[in-house]
């Protein structure tokens, strides 16, 4: 179909006749079907010039909806025949895009622009690929040039033409091509600008647009700017000229020089206003941002003579602008006071800290002016005037906002220049890399930048301390003017010309901005900007714009007062000069406060003036980063860099000085205007002062690879800077001002002293501060170049003049102490580095670098201590007298490997620190205190001095000679003995053991043998010190080593416990590493000279009362420590001393030794003493008899030292020391030949019950469940007493019975609180039962008497069930001791007892005792009801056990009846189940049975039954069954006659409680457990068989009543209660069962 209407043209002429009818309804259905066809290609080539007629004519017309399908049909017809879109049909289509774009709906107008963008890209993307059957078609065509016409493609006319119309549209002329268009001119430039935007490729290719460009656009855009024009007209012309000025400025350069000159001419602020400047600055701000093509612009413009100076011109511009309205950006308020010559005023600046932007500062009463200054929140746009092409007005811009891009601009300069010629001065390119880690000027920068966070920079530094290599060859950055084959040769000529003729303009420029208030961004990056400048100038030479770019730099590093305010403070420094007085000036003159007009007030005052701030300290790192950049090529120009940093320093001083007095004294006048300048952040201070102390080191490291003459100039510069500081209170001669700008022209380093600094009242305070300060910067430079001071000759490398400016700070009395220390630090600092680096050198550099570390260590410490000093002074001199010890420490640490001579300087130094009283082994053993301790010169010294003394005898004993140990040992001595500071006195303690090893590991077998000969010759220490200096090392050694022996023990009667004991482990160290070595006889000269003189001494202490004061308590402990080594001592000595004579001397004196120490009653010895003794009577046990010892001595000693007796001290209890004392006698035991009588036996006893009595409580203990040791031991010893004497068996019985009832005795037997004995008392069960039943089947033994006393002391706890409330965990006692009870007791026992009658009847009274005890129970004192079902059952258990045992032997003749008639009456009072009515029972004066005859009122209430009615039941039992008849033996009779009353007494109650109780109850039943009660008794009764012989005869029954006697008894209380069941058929029943029985026994029917 597409085709077939393509074939008949003729088809659309009804749409198009409907188009030009001009009727909107024709029209729009016309239109509507033209629109299909376009949509679907079904359009001729023939009819595209109808329907683009149409669409002319419909486009005319007032209808919405017709206008919209035309333009829905252009981009149709231009994606579906843009071959066809040539020459006419092209121009028809864009006559219709304008005039439809000329409507005034708006989305008629916006739709027609998008569409004629939609032709206008279409029309030159065809010039880029062009259409070959278009060029066909249509024939070449010739368009104007600037060299005349030339031949185009028909595509390229038509561009060329486009272009060239909508320039004549936008100018308001006719277009040449497209009639009728109308456009206005900021349309029209749109259009331009989206061309030039777009497809400016292409535009640079074809000289006919071009040409279009220079002849019609750019006088358009000339007119415009000149004009005024409207400020979106005058946007789109720069926008225009700044695509021009990127892309075509070398086909352009004419008419852009025109336009750009025009442009310098727009920023006057007199011809332009506001808008159009900022306009004109925003597109230089975007060249600036073009390195490349600011060096274009530079080249094409200012290099040439014949054309104007637009980059020149230019920046002389911007120093006007910048200078313009000062007060905006408050220019005033940052100028020099002394320039302005202003009153004393805090100097405002801006909040410079990243973090808070424009928080400005004003004027000194802190009032604050939004807006005034540069800030990125007020002086900013969010959208510059450039970007705002839809706007008709101009938008309101804030006043600042003009010099805000003066800024930017300057700052982008600097910043293209540094991007260009740093990556070229990289000094690699042309050398190989070195491989060692330095300081790397790659591009030229070094460290450069401020920061990371402000340069967004990586820093490329990489520094390594000189000391560590070798001093390499200094590189220095390359020049690239010196690059004549480089590529970029011309445009780095180009660089250095720009550089050299626009310096000064931005210098002016910057520096008005740096005078300026600024926020943090705006200031990081103008000084950014400001440092890249010099490096760019330093690096192409050119020294006058470097200098004088720094010397602006150095002057905004340092604060400068008012001129008037300096000449106060100078005349005030000379009166403050001329006035001071000596160290000895009165304190509180010095400190009073002075008054608000005084001299020294108005200083403070105008001090405070001059504080620094955060600004000054970003200059000064800048400039300290500018020294890193360009250290190699700055030369003489060091002296502003040092320069500056020093007057920064002392500024930082002073304002920190004045901080300090300002809160000590405040005043009115001072707190006014303190307060004034407090407006810096502190917290932005403290970081910046941070940087620049990070950048200072960073400055000095790099120092290590500068040229030696560099090197020089600084280190020359810096000892001036000093000596003048340390002599500034008396020349006071050498001061200028800041006024005058610094040079660099001296040759040698000028003391340029800045307002700020020199003006300042430089008391001695401040005059020590800018000394020490600046030593500080000297050793910082020494130390990053140790490795050239010292691989070089030291006059050429400064190290001379480093040592005498050290010297002769640290020496001078009248320089400040605080200079004095830090000199001395400072030489010391260096010593130690040239110490580190002698390793590294020669053999013969090593003995000299050695002797001259030596050297100056001795000079520093033996020119110290004068006899004038001053206090202060010798303070000073300790303190540099300790440093000097240190700096030895660490020489030794480095040298001691080398040094081959020099000791005695070196213990010379290591002993300086005391003033010692001659030998100190010339006392001996004495006492606590010696003349020979040696007095120190300053207790600060004896630490640094120990350290050097720790290191010799840990790593350097085999470098020191044989002569020189006596002092060793010596020195050892001095420092144990002094007493300041005691853990250096334990830490020399352990050095006399190293020496002990050393000495011991160096000598031999003949060593070892003269040792002997040794001890046996010398017998006084004196002695021993003449024999340590024999020439013979075997002979020496040994004395040395005896010589440590008598040291230490001279040591362990020191005044210090700790030192004591220390001393004491480390002597029987050091004799148990050697004792193997030692024969018998050694063994016994070391006891005889060194242990039992220790002993002696201690019980002199003791005798004396040296240990009853409460200080000298630990005398005790010491005397405990030494008894204890000396027990193992001995224990390690009795294998050498086996068989020889002096060994029971020896032992014999060592116990008459202890025997003195327990004379002192202390608790603490008597536990050591005698657990020690019982460690070496253990090893003797194991020795051969031949090898025993006499232990009769021993057993004396234990006899008459018990501890139970002594007295306590404080909260220590005894425990311990009877545990070691009871210990000791079980030792002892042992090694009994024979046993010991019964007097002896008696005597131990005794003891044992003492110790067991007297003993304390045991902490955090208890002896409730678990005996105590001492419980635990007295057992055992009891244990081992001979028993086969029987009176030491019964004493023995007796002891163990005392034991189990002394838990259960009175409060008054026991010593002291907390002891129970509960555990005790059944461990002592255990041991009373073994004993018992081991012996009793001895026929000679009274078993009757051992039987008596264990029932009688097992019956306590018995009767004490549920009483004692002190059970704890486990078997309660009453159930131990009833166990322990049915264990001794047998029948077999019972009946062969033996003993006499008393002991018969003791036996039996205890058994029934015990047998009412396991009956009875007060459950009432029970404290766990829940347990009563448990023990009860136990009591039963146990009843019975005790029943079958005792019943067979109970009715024996022998046994007294009153005994059977207790064990009955308590059988009878325990079976009660039920408390009887007291008038039942029988007065004392009546019969058993009287009582039931008594008539009384019965009961109503309930009577609760036992809670042990089972025991009850049991017993009742047992009751019967003793009446019951059994085999009619003589001993049941007796037992049934015993028992028959108490079953009629017992069956009666229940009878007769029935018969009074129940009537009384009416028709309530009879409570339960008295029913079960009746029925149970009711039953027995008819069941028993009662024994015939028990009862009385009777006059009732018959021949068979013989068994039912009872029943006859009961028979009156059995009718009664007959008559009273009534209605209880059970009840009735039973009873009525009973009267059956008694018929039955009548022989009735």
């Amino acid at each position: 179909m597409r085709r077939d209407l393509k074939n008949r043209p003729k088809f659309i002429r009804p749409f198009i006749i409907a188009c030009s009818t001009r009727n909107p309804k024709c029209a729009g259905s016309g239109i509507n079907c033209l629109l299909r066809l376009v949509a679907s290609k079904g359009l001729s080539s023939d009819s595209l010039k109808d329907v683009l007629d149409a669409f002319r004519e419909c486009a005319s017309l007032a209808a919405l909806d017709v206008q919209l399908k035309v333009l829905q049909a252009l981009p149709l017809l231009l994606q579906n025949y843009a071959a066809e879109l040539s020459g006419r049909l092209w121009i028809s289509a864009l006559q219709v895009c304008f005039l439809l774009q000329g409507s005034k709906t708006a989305v008629v107008s916006n739709t027609a622009a998008a569409s004629l963008q939609q032709f206008i890209a279409f029309t030159f993307e065809r010039i880029a690929k062009p259409d070959d059957s278009a060029s066909l078609e249509e024939p070449s065509q010739s368009v104007p040039t600037q060299d005349g016409s030339i031949p185009v493609s028909g595509a390229a006319a038509d561009a060329y033409h486009l272009l060239d119309d909508i320039c004549l549209l936008s100018e308001g002329k006719e277009p040449n091509i497209l009639h009728g268009a109308r456009l206005i001119p900021s349309s029209g430039l749109e259009l331009v600008e989206s061309i030039l935007a777009n497809h400016i490729d292409i535009v640079a290719m074809h000289e006919s647009l071009i040409y279009v460009c220079r002849t019609r656009l750019m006088p358009l855009i000339i007119k415009v700017l000149s004009e005024k024009a409207s400020f979106s007209l005058t946007v789109r012309a720069v926008r225009l000229l700044r695509l021009l000025t990127y892309n075509l400025l070398p086909a352009m350069n004419v008419e852009l020089e025109l336009a750009l000159n025009h442009l310098n001419s727009v920023l006057d602020p007199v011809a332009s206003p506001v808008w159009k400047r900022a306009l004109c600055l925003e597109f230089f701000r975007d060249i600036h941002e073009d390195p490349t093509l600011i060096r274009k612009m530079y080249g094409q413009y200012d290099d040439k003579k014949e054309r104007k100076s637009i980059i020149g011109d230019h920046l002389s511009l911007l120093v006007r602008i910048a200078a313009e309205k000062p007060e905006t950006i408050g220019l005033g308020q940052q100028l020099s006071q002394i320039e302005a010559q202003q009153s004393l005023a805090g100097e405002p600046i801006a909040i410079e800290s990243g973090d808070i932007a424009g928080a400005i500062t004003t004027s000194a009463n802190e009032t604050r002016f939004h807006g005034i200054g540069l800030s990125s929140q007020w002086s900013t746009v969010r959208w510059p005037c450039i970007d705002q092409v839809d706007r008709s007005q101009p938008p309101e811009l804030p006043e600042t906002y003009i010099h805000s891009l003066v800024l930017v601009c300057i700052n982008s300069f600097s910043e293209g220049l540094a991007k260009f010629l740093l990556p070229l001065t990289d000094p690699s390119d042309s050398k190989p890399r070195r491989k060692r880690r330095t300081t790397s000027y790659k591009n030229g920068q070094g460290d450069s930048t401020l920061d990371d966070d402000m340069s967004g920079q990586d820093t490329r530094t990489s520094i390594q301390s000189s000391s560590e290599t070798s001093q390499p060859e200094a590189r220095r950055p390359i020049n690239p003017l010196t690059l004549e084959d480089h590529e970029m040769y011309d445009q780095i000529c180009t660089t250095a010309s720009m550089v050299d003729r626009c310096w000064p303009a931005i210098l002016a420029t910057s520096s008005t901005f740096l005078n300026a208030s600024l926020d943090s961004e705006y200031l990081h990056a103008l000084i950014r900007a400001f440092q890249k400048f010099i490096q760019v100038a330093g690096l192409l030479d050119l020294s006058t714009p470097r200098d004088a770019f720094l010397t602006t730099l150095a002057k905004h590093a340092v604060p400068v007062p008012s001129v008037d305010s300096l000449k106060t403070l100078v005349l005030e420094a000379r009166e403050s000069s001329e006035g001071d007085t000596d160290n000895d000036h009165d304190d509180s003159e010095r400190n009073r406060s002075p008054s608000p007009g005084s001299p020294s007030q108005r200083s403070r005052n105008i001090l405070a003036s001059t504080s620094i701030t955060a600004r000054n300290l970003l200059c000064l790192r800048a400039l300290l980063n500018l020294g890193i950049a360009l250290g190699p090529v700055l030369g003489d120009s060091w002296t502003i860099v040092l320069e500056t940093l020093h007057q920064v320093d002392l500024a930082l001083m002073a304002s920190q000085s004045q901080s300090m007095k300002s809160r000590r004294h405040v005043s009115h006048g001072a707190s006014t205007h303190s307060s004034n300048h407090a407006d810096f952040d502190d917290e932005e201070l403290y970081t910046e002062k941070n940087a620049v102390d990070t950048a200072v080191s960073r400055l000095f490291q790099s120092t290590g690879d500068l040229p030696d003459q560099a090197f020089l100039h600084i280190l020359e510069c810096l000892c001036s800077l000093t000596f003048a500081a340390s002599r500034l209170p008396k020349h006071d001669n050498k001061k200028t001002h800041l006024s005058k700008p610094l040079s660099p022209s001296a040759r040698r380093p000028q003391h340029i002293r800045f307002p700020s600094a020199s003006g300042l009242n430089m008391n001695k305070s401040m005059a020590a501060k800018d000394c020490m300060l600046l030593l500080d910067r000297v050793a910082h430079l020494a130390r990053c170049n140790s490795s050239r001071l010292i691989q070089m000759r030291t006059s050429a490398t400064g190290w001379s003049a480093l040592i005498m400016l050290f010297i002769d700070h640290l020496r001078s009395v009248s320089v400040v102490p605080e200079v004095r220390i830090s000199a001395a630090s400072k030489l010391n600092e260096l010593i130690n580095r040239m110490a580190s680096a002698i390793k590294d050198a020669s053999t013969e550099q090593q003995d000299n670098l050695a002797s001259r570390c030596l050297d100056a260590l001795a000079t520093e410490v033996s020119s110290l201590w004068k006899s004038n000093d001053t206090r202060s002074a010798g303070q000073c001199s300790s303190e540099i007298h300790a440093m000097g010890l240190e700096t030895l420490t660490s020489v030794l640490e480095q040298l001691g490997e080398i040094i081959t001579s020099g000791w005695d300087s070196v213990f010379s130094v290591v002993n300086s620190i005391f003033e010692t009283n001659g030998q100190p082994l010339a006392e001996g053993i004495k006492g606590p205190e010696g003349k020979s301790r040696p007095r120190l010169k300053s207790s600060r010294l004896i630490r640094p001095s120990f350290v050097s003394l720790q290191l010799l005898c840990s790593d350097f004993l085999m470098s020191i000679p044989s002569e020189h140990f006596s002092t060793l040992l010596d020195t050892q001595y001095y420092f144990a003995s002094q007493d300041q500071e005691f853990n250096i006195s334990l830490t020399s303690i352990s050095l006399f053991r190293t020496t002990s090893d050393f000495l011991l590991r160096s000598r031999t077998k003949s060593d070892q043998s003269m040792v002997e000969e040794l001890v046996t010759e010398c017998e006084t220490e004196t002695q021993l010190v003449e024999m340590t200096t024999e020439k013979d090392d075997s002979i020496s050694r040994s004395a040395l080593w005896v010589c440590i022996l008598v040291h230490l023990a001279r040591l362990i009667m020191n005044s210090r416990p700790e030192v004591r004991h220390s001393a004491l482990h480390t002597l029987f160290g050091i004799i148990d590493a050697s004792g193997n070595s030692l024969s018998a006889k050694a063994w016994t000269m070391c006891f005889r000279l060194v242990f039992f003189r220790l002993l002696s001494a201690m019980a002199l202490m003791h005798k004396e009362g040296h240990t009853e004061n409460s200080q000298d308590s630990s005398w005790d402990d010491t005397a405990v420590l030494l008894i204890q080594t000396l027990s193992k001592t001995f224990i390690q000595a009795y294998e050498a001393w086996s068989g020889h004579p002096s060994l029971p001397l020896l032992w014999d004196q060592l116990l008459s030794q202890y025997a003195e120490l327990l004379g002192r009653q202390r608790l603490g010895l008597a536990r050591v003493v005698f657990s020690s003794l019982e460690e070496i009577l253990l090893v003797v046990k194991k020795a051969p008899n031949t090898h025993r010892l006499p232990i009769d001595s021993a057993r004396a000693l234990w006899r008459n030292n018990n501890p139970s007796t002594y007295q306590l001290h404080g909260a220590t209890g005894n425990h311990e020391a009877l545990a070691a004392y009871l210990q000791y006698i079980r030792r002892l035991h042992g090694l009994l030949d024979t046993g010991y009588d019964t007097a002896q036996a008696e005597i131990v006893m005794a003891n044992l019950r003492l110790c067991i009595k007297q003993s304390t409580a045991v902490v955090y203990g208890s002896d409730v469940d678990d005996t105590t040791n001492v419980q635990k031991l007295v057992l055992e010893n009891l244990a081992l007493v001979p028993t086969s004497s029987l009176d030491t068996l019964i004493k023995l019985v007796d002891e163990l019975a005392y034991l189990v009832t002394l838990a259960f005795r009175a409060e008054g037997d026991r010593v002291q609180k907390g002891k129970s004995f509960v555990a005790l008392s059944k461990a002592a069960m255990d041991a009373l039962e073994r004993l018992v039943k081991q012996h009793c089947a001895r026929t000679e033994v009274p078993t009757a008497v051992l039987v008596s006393t264990s029932l009688r002391a097992l019956n306590t706890p018995i009767h004490l069930k549920y009483k004692w409330q002190h059970e704890g965990r486990g078997t309660p006692t009453w159930k131990k001791a009833t166990s322990t009870t049915l264990s001794i007791l047998d029948t077999n026992l019972l009946r062969n007892c033996g003993g006499t009658a008393t002991d018969q009847e003791r036996i039996w009274a205890a058994i029934v005792e015990i047998s009412d005890g396991i009956a009875a129970a007060d459950t009432d004192a029970c404290e766990s009801k829940a347990q009563l079902p448990t023990d009860q059952a136990f009591d039963i258990e146990s009843f019975s056990q005790l029943a079958n045992i005792v019943i067979p032997v109970l009715g024996s003749p022998s046994v007294p009846d009153t005994i059977r008639r207790k064990y009955v009456e308590s059988l009878f009072e325990h079976s009660l189940i039920h408390e009887p009515h007291p008038d039942d029972l029988a007065r004392p004066d009546q019969d058993l049975l009287d009582g039931l005859r008594n008539r009384h009122i019965g009961r109503v209430q309930d009577l609760p039954p036992k809670l042990r009615s089972k025991m009850s039941y049991l017993l009742l039992d047992h009751i019967f069954d003793l009446v019951a008849v059994h085999d009619g033996s003589i001993e049941r009779v007796k037992l049934a006659q015993a028992a028959a009353p108490y079953l009629i007494l017992r069956a009666g109650l229940v009878l007769k409680a029935y018969v009074c109780d129940q009537p009384l109850r009416g028709r309530l039943p009879q409570p339960l457990s008295q029913k079960r009660e009746m029925h149970y008794v009711l039953r027995k009764l008819i069941d028993l068989d009662s024994e015939p012989k028990a009862f009385p005869q009777t006059t009732m029954g018959g021949e068979g009543s013989g068994c039912r006697k009872h029943l006859f008894l009961l028979f009156g209380l059995v009718t009664r209660a007959l008559k009273v069941a009534g209605r209880d058929e059970e009840m009735s029943g039973e009873l009525q069962r009973v009267l059956e029985v008694v018929g039955e026994e009548f022989g009735g029917f």
